[in-house]
């Protein structure tokens, strides 16, 4: 007499008939304690495995082009993220500008199968809304003989200021430009906003006369 037993597992296999560990499909023999003939039948389904990730940690919002995920390993997973990323289920495809700013997880998820458990492999994205600046002064001009006059600047901070042609006495970090050591013109004041996050560098100008 021989019994037959069909089985199949995740990865590897141990048959509490001789204990041994099996790592490959196949037809095995042995014998049990009686020593009645015993064979298995054995399928073994690789452990899934997978990664993904994109292109950029970072995505600016004004993005209109779905931005694609790279991912390796086990396919037929599905996509998810947190409320906010515009994300394609399927494909793992993102699309910045119908995204919230912020920071997320997207997660490939692979189902339970073949006596494997479900796995899931994440990344993390950001969506950076896109700087946006103004900038003014209390007036468009100012007699040389006056002090310090600050600057107002509103939207995305951090950017520095510079101006143009040579000759305003200007800081560079907050805007503050002294008519009183300023050479007499007519100067274009620009505040840049430096390229971060995906997004590109903005700039942003006004223009001030010293008489």
């Amino acid at each position: 007499t021989i019994n037959t037993t069909n089985s199949s597992a995740c990865g590897s296999y141990t048959w509490s008939n001789n204990g041994q560990t099996y790592t490959s499909s196949g037809t095995y023999s042995g014998s049990d304690i009686n020593c009645i003939a015993q064979v298995l039948v054995l399928t073994i389904n690789p452990a899934p495995t997978a990664t993904i990730n994109y292109s950029n940690s970072s995505f600016c919002k004004t993005l209109t082009s779905s931005q694609s995920v790279t991912q390796t390993g086990t396919t037929g997973g599905t996509y998810s993220s947190t409320t906010g990323l515009g994300i394609n289920a399927s494909t793992g495809a993102i699309t910045p500008s119908i995204s919230t700013a912020g920071t997320y997880t997207v997660s490939y998820t692979l189902a339970a199968a073949g006596g494997c458990s479900a796995v899931t492999t994440t990344t993390t994205v950001t969506i950076t809304a896109a700087p946006i600046a103004s900038i003014s002064y209390a007036s468009t001009s100012f007699c040389q003989t006056v002090g310090v006059q600050d600057a107002s600047q509103t939207g995305t901070t951090g950017g520095t200021y510079s101006a143009s042609p040579a000759g305003l006495s200007i800081n560079a970090s907050t805007g503050a430009i002294t008519p009183s050591t300023s050479t007499a013109g007519t100067y274009t004041i620009t505040y840049t906003i430096a390229a971060a996050g995906g997004c590109a560098e903005v700039k942003t100008t006004t223009t001030v006369t010293i008489i």
